[in-house]
């Protein structure tokens, strides 16, 4: 059995533990605020400020100052560009993350090719064979800065399409290298004369507003002047109801309602109740006027 220890020993024990002789606790982390998306909620707030700007000029504002009208058209303006350029920035980020895997593989494939094109070009000493070389690297090169610089804003037309006839040639070679002569998009060769003209060029087309035709604007401009649907009261709960009261009656007195009675000459329970009622008073009537004249005269 162990000896104990001394009294003194224990205490001094103690005392290292306390003054850091023992482990170490772990640190904490500092407490961190997790993020808010702060621009969308100003822009919820923006929206919500324009609509009211405009319910406001909707009315009749002749009560309104003329420099605070004008202070509230100003401040309407500003909220309307701000929530275009919103607009615009959300789909410009669609655009980009609905196309960017096909052009990533597009550009890589691009870049495999030219590698492979430059290194061949290295290795030749034939002038033919060299100078077709250096005409196959230009397509690649051409064809890495289409995938790159290809307007964001408008729909990616692919280098490498598969065909189904495609699919059953396939002979083991790359995307790339069997479409190497094939025919290009038109934008293959805007690329292609801008790179002439340096990469600020090439940035210029990446980032540019697509295109709207006169048609276009024509549409749109008839879709804003085209006056909003009334409803049909005929449709409506009381409408219907109405309707149904104007019908004329008929010989057992009810309504002839178009598409249920009129056409069909199908009825309802409560129309085929209200017929036999009152073909059952019509025959008590004519009961009652053949036996007017009897007996007692």
């Amino acid at each position: 059995m162990g000896e104990k220890r001394s009294h003194s020993e224990a205490n001094a024990s103690e005392n290292n533990n306390a003054h850091g002789g023992g482990k170490k606790a772990h640190a904490k982390k500092p407490w961190k605020r997790q993020k808010v998306d702060v621009s969308a909620e100003n822009l919820a707030t923006i929206k919500k400020r324009a609509r009211t700007l405009e319910r406001l000029f909707s009315k009749d504002n002749s009560k309104i100052p003329a420099d605070k009208q004008l202070e509230l058209e100003r401040e309407l303006a500003a909220h309307k560009k701000r929530i275009a350029e919103a607009a615009a920035k959300k789909h410009r980020s669609d655009m980009i993350g609905k196309y960017h895997m096909v052009r990533f593989f597009e550009r890589k494939k691009a870049t495999r090719l030219a590698k492979q094109l430059k290194r061949k070009l290295e290795e030749t000493e034939d002038p033919e064979e060299s100078a077709k070389l250096k005409a196959d690297l230009h397509i690649a090169e051409v064809d890495i800065d289409y995938a790159i610089y290809y307007p964001f804003l408008e729909a990616y037309i692919s280098l490498y399409p598969r065909s189904d006839k495609e699919e059953e040639e396939e002979d083991g070679k790359p995307k790339a290298v069997r479409h190497l002569h094939s025919a290009r998009p038109p934008m293959w060769t805007t690329i292609e004369k801008l790179r002439k003209e340096g990469q600020a060029a090439l940035e210029r087309l990446q980032n540019r507003q697509p295109e709207v035709s006169q048609d276009d604007k024509t549409t749109a401009n008839h879709s804003k002047k085209r006056a909003p649907v009334k409803a049909d009261p005929s449709k409506t709960k009381h409408g219907g109801q109405a309707e149904d009261a104007k019908l004329p009656k008929t010989e057992d007195g009810a309504a002839a309602q178009n598409g249920k009675t009129g056409t069909s000459g199908v009825m309802n329970r409560r129309e085929r109740r209200l017929a036999e009622r009152n073909r059952a008073a019509k025959a008590k009537e004519e009961e009652s006027d053949s036996d007017g004249g009897g007996f007692f005269e």
